[in-house]
């Protein structure tokens, strides 16, 4: 397996090698055990939040919220006990230790806010070349409403000239 996988690489892995769909709406000890695995390296290596890996879950067509993913998380190690696989499985996955999921979101979220905000930085900064946007910028707080009021003025006349 690739180093640092995504959740869904992870997920895919552990259903080609459980040979079962975790995301069934099913009981089954074995379905639990290998959701079991899945919440715990979603948590503990991806350091997810207990919300985002619920709605992992729900994405891929189970329904799961964040209590039942806690249980699955405590039970855990009792599953991997009983369950050699689980163990063997587990050990598969590689991780960057200290990059947690959450955080490298965090960094794409705002690598992309830089570029837009970049993008209307230089946007106004053209529209500040416009004579008419200096000299309204020009006008004194106080005297605000009367420009406003004045302008509105002027642009009724156009219309009606229309």
């Amino acid at each position: 397996m690739k180093k640092d996988p995504t959740p869904i690489q992870i997920a895919i892995k552990i259903k080609e090698d459980a040979g079962i769909d975790i995301f069934q709406n099913r009981r089954d000890a074995e379905y639990v055990e290998y959701r079991g695995l899945l919440c715990f390296i979603l948590r503990d290596k991806l350091q997810m939040r207990w919300t985002y890996i619920a709605s992992f879950f729900q994405s891929q067509g189970k329904h799961m919220d964040h209590s039942n993913v806690q249980y699955l998380f405590k039970m855990y190690p009792i599953y991997k006990k009983s369950n050699k696989k689980l163990d063997r499985l587990e050990k598969k996955f590689y991780f960057t230790p200290n990059v947690p999921f959450d955080e490298i979101n965090k960094i794409d979220y705002l690598e992309k806010k830089y570029v837009r905000l970049e993008t209307e930085h230089i946007e106004l900064k053209n529209r500040l070349k416009n004579p008419l946007v200096n000299l309204v910028l020009d006008v004194p707080t106080h005297r605000t409403q009367e420009m406003k009021g004045k302008i509105k003025a002027i642009k009724n006349t156009w219309l009606k000239n229309i």
